[in-house]
């Protein structure tokens, strides 16, 4: 498949241009030396006919190196890493096949070939990392379109996220000794932050006289999808950064030894302690967030509130995850409608 070749004529230009892609995927223009389109077409049929006889195929190797240099700029390091390991799997997989030669058989092969190491939720993450790197490529203008657009995902069964009850969660608090880790635990579960959200909020987000915080990226950690939002703090919450507010002197607010902490590491001790408590194995850091939904919902928290607070990109999300527990809860309100049967 030939590389996308457009007509266009500048602003300020006599003349018409012919925009193509040329054989190390380079866009590049070329003028066509004629004022009237007409004539331009002409040049662009000429020239689409010398382009196919010259070009040669770009191979998925040379856009997977240019698009890793783009996105190590662009992204944040975790999804930088995430797009390096996707498209050397693939690969590694379908082989440094010519892009144009990339069809619909391959998006099954990989998913067939990696639901065989990985659950089927790592491998739609997968899936949809390389349906976005082929989407750049046609933003590029290195591909007419992507042979992944409406391709089946791998079927993952349904299943409500795992969360903490409260009496379970005071047994976690219990066996947690070092203080730094059970104010980010307990933090996390009153805000429902994510964990990469709770270890970059900086002293500078926060706002203790209005009782909030914001959520926000900077120069080191980008939110997902760039967002930012504002959100309150409960009176316990509250207490908690006023007290650690008194005795921090760094940048970030949760730290270990005046140094910020480490994604894994915290997920680690985490789950470490969550071993000791005796509690259930498939207890993980971001249950902590799960469970801050479920306890809203439960207490009678819209669903929309609820959505709001975990910065969740559509109510369809929440709803998804946590409106079977508000439907549990929804007997004390059916049961104010009484008629007489006498």
């Amino acid at each position: 498949m030939l590389a996308s070749i457009t007509l266009f004529k500048p602003s300020r230009s006599r003349y018409w241009y012919v925009s193509y892609t040329d054989s190390d995927g380079n866009r590049k223009q070329k003028s066509t030396g004629k004022s009237t389109k007409r004539e331009a077409l002409k040049v662009l049929t000429e020239f689409q006919t010398l382009l196919k006889a010259k070009s040669k195929p770009i191979l998925f190797s040379k856009l997977a190196e240019q698009f890793l240099e783009y996105a190590v700029a662009n992204y944040p390091k975790k999804t930088f890493d995430m797009y390096k390991a996707s498209l050397k799997r693939f690969q590694g997989i379908c082989g440094d096949i010519a892009l144009s030669k990339i069809t619909a058989r391959h998006w099954d092969t990989y998913r067939v070939e990696r639901l065989e190491h990985v659950s089927p939720v790592s491998v739609n993450i997968e899936l949809r990392t390389l349906k976005a790197f082929l989407n750049t490529v046609v933003r590029w203008g290195n591909l007419e379109r992507s042979p992944f657009n409406k391709q089946p995902f791998a079927t993952v069964p349904e299943s409500s996220p795992v969360f903490f009850t409260k009496e379970d969660f005071q047994k976690l608090l219990n066996v947690i000794k070092q203080a730094w880790l059970k104010e980010a635990v307990a933090f996390t579960v009153l805000t429902g932050l994510r964990r990469g959200e709770l270890i970059n909020l900086r002293w500078q987000d926060v706002d203790l006289q209005r009782h909030i915080f914001t959520v926000q990226s900077n120069p080191t950690f980008q939110t997902k999808q760039g967002k930012k939002r504002t959100l309150p703090l409960n009176e316990t919450a509250f207490h908690l950064l006023s007290l650690k507010h008194s005795q921090s002197i760094g940048e970030y607010v949760f730290t270990h030894r005046g140094k910020q902490i480490a994604e894994d590491w915290l997920s680690q001790l985490f789950k470490r302690s969550v071993r000791e408590a005796g509690l259930n194995d498939r207890l993980h850091w971001h249950s902590l967030r799960s469970s801050f939904a479920s306890w809203l919902v439960i207490d009678g928290v819209s669903i929309y509130a609820v959505s709001k607070l975990l910065g969740h990109s559509s109510v369809a999300i929440t709803q998804k995850h946590y409106a079977h527990l508000a439907t549990e809860n929804l007997h004390n309100d059916v049961n104010k409608i009484t008629v007489s049967l006498n």
